[in-house]
């Protein structure tokens, strides 16, 4: 199917392409009526959500959109900044859209993105499912320049940056299988998702190799990937017994299942010990420090920002993928 263009839209409404093009920018030189005459058309062309289309026309806004789940966990936070800075470098501007971790929400801020004519994408994926994903469909086929961080949709496994998750958590759950701990829990999120699916992967790996078997009962799936979420998914995983330890998905919800350990009256890690999973710039100040596994965030960020460039540059599909390693940090949190 042929691409529609801002001279299909012209011709549609019966003027000029500058005309169309300045109705589309709602210029003060254009009348309301030559306005909604365009906007007409863009409505039954579908124009505005073509993202060649819009591309080719602001092609030059020296502005790159990202997109992040959620503002609340740190480590988002710590993520954009660096994208942040990588961008800035390169003498463009960044501009940052929140999802709230909804494929719905992330259609809409994409639109309200590729609206401003961003040349290129930064997304960190939705990981909570179902996942309608049509929207990024569409810009795939288009070539349009976009890089997936951090993590990547299994639908569009293309270009994308992030660490190996599976590795990360295979070398915790090693280590805390090592120190003698047997009854471990690990706190997640949807399986189904790539995040996840790759953690619980290598808590998987480490047992094998220990020989030892999982019962469903130390696969915890929480209410939300928070501190809330963490704080709610130790009383689930307590109503098995007590666990010799805990390993989060992600630093946040490891604070939380701390915090209401100690609420009930256990020491972590005397009781039980607990582990995370990014190593934010907080985890090592905590009360009781956080044993933890180092996501690279700003090799993560260059590299992915590098990728888009690329991308923007040659206007073709380059297929390509980028695993940085983990590092486990040790502390406090997991002494046996």
């Amino acid at each position: 199917m042929e691409k529609t263009t801002i001279k299909d839209v012209a011709a549609l409404a019966g003027v000029s392409v500058g005309t169309a093009s300045m109705a589309i920018n709602d210029s003060p030189r254009i009348s309301e009526d030559t306005k909604k005459l365009v906007r007409e058309a863009v409505q039954k062309l579908d124009y505005r959500r073509n993202p060649f289309a819009r591309s080719l026309s602001t092609s030059f806004s020296r502005t790159i959109g990202c997109l992040i789940p959620d503002f609340q966990n740190p480590f988002f936070g710590e993520l954009a900044g660096y994208l942040q800075e990588e961008v800035d470098s390169r003498g463009y501007g960044l501009l940052l859209g929140l999802t709230n971790r909804s494929c719905a929400i992330e259609a809409k801020a994409i639109d309200k993105l590729l609206d401003h004519g961003v040349e290129g994408l930064l997304i960190v994926p939705v990981d909570v499912g179902p996942l309608n994903l049509s929207h990024l469909h569409k810009l795939a086929q288009n070539h349009f320049p976009m890089v997936f961080v951090s993590s990547f949709y299994k639908q569009i496994p293309m270009n994308y940056v992030m660490t190996q998750l599976q590795e990360g958590s295979y070398m915790l759950t090693r280590h805390l299988l090592e120190q003698g701990y047997r009854s471990i829990v690990i706190v997640s999120g949807d399986p189904d998702q790539v995040p996840f699916e790759q953690r619980i992967a290598g808590f998987y790996q480490a047992y094998r190799e220990f020989n030892l078997e999982i019962s469903p009962s130390q696969i915890i799936r929480a209410s939300g990937n928070s501190f809330q979420g963490g704080y709610e998914a130790i009383e689930m995983a307590l109503r098995h017994g007590k666990p010799d330890a805990v390993e989060a998905i992600n630093d946040v919800m490891a604070m939380g299942i701390i915090s209401r350990l100690k609420a009930k009256g256990y020491k972590v890690p005397e009781d039980i010990a607990v582990a995370g999973y990014d190593d934010l710039s907080i985890s090592g100040i905590q009360e009781t420090p956080l044993s933890t596994v180092k996501q690279p965030l700003q090799e993560m960020a260059h590299e992915g920002v590098s990728m888009l460039f690329q991308l923007i540059r040659n206007r073709e599909e380059i297929q390509k993928s980028i695993i940085l390693s983990p590092n486990l940090v040790l502390r406090k949190s997991t002494e046996r």
